[in-house]
């Protein structure tokens, strides 16, 4: 199966291409400034936002050149870009637009949750490739409950895109909420089963 025999369906578009890369690993794009190599950061300071979102962006760009033809998605921080506000975004915006141009699908790590009309906001400005931002999929946090949900689900479908919705996470504070036990199972526990209800309900080929 190829790329361009599944463009309908997110996660039809992922699993062709962790096949034709041979690896499922996804790059994270995490553009700290302190952390960016000399040659990128050249005269700038850290207090320029202008000048740190060019970084990030001729950076994440840099990474995209190396890994386009070893893996089949990157996976953009979106925090690390709205700490430098406009400037960020619109870096944020050229390196969704370059992975994509480079045959990269584009998970935006943004961990969006609200309800009703605010999360169909959400939805529609972050999923499918048509939408304002054109990513292919978006992180979720589900703890509003299933119609904070919902909302990402329903132009997943409408769209062709993918959520990934978070069911335990690997911080320590994590225990707090995720591992309250009900009805014999932990929270976490309960999260995993209606994801994997709407994921089998909505597959692909």
């Amino acid at each position: 199966m190829t790329l361009n025999q599944v463009r309908n369906h997110f996660a039809d578009r992922l699993l062709a291409a962790v096949d034709q890369r041979g690896t499922p690993l996804i790059v994270g794009l995490d553009p700290r400034f302190d952390q960016l190599p000399a040659e990128i950061i050249r005269e700038v300071v850290a207090n320029d936002r202008d000048g740190v979102a060019a970084a990030f962006t001729e950076f994440s760009r840099g990474v995209v050149d190396v890994v386009a033809g070893l893996v089949g998605a990157v996976k953009p921080q979106a925090a690390f870009f709205e700490r430098l506000g406009p400037p960020g975004m619109t870096a944020l915006a050229h390196v969704i637009n370059y992975a994509r141009e480079s045959g990269l699908l584009v998970i935006l790590d943004g961990k969006r949750g609200d309800i009703g009309l605010t999360a169909e906001a959400y939805a529609e400005g972050w999923l499918g490739r048509d939408s304002a931002w054109g990513c292919d999929a978006l992180t979720v946090n589900p703890w509003l409950g299933d119609d904070s949900l919902l909302p990402f689900v329903n132009q997943a479908e409408a769209t062709g895109s993918g959520v990934f919705i978070l069911v335990k996470t690997s911080n320590p504070g994590s225990a707090t909420f995720q591992d309250i036990e009900g009805d014999g199972r932990r929270l976490y526990q309960h999260v995993a089963a209606w994801v994997q209800t709407e994921a089998q309900r909505t597959a692909g080929a």
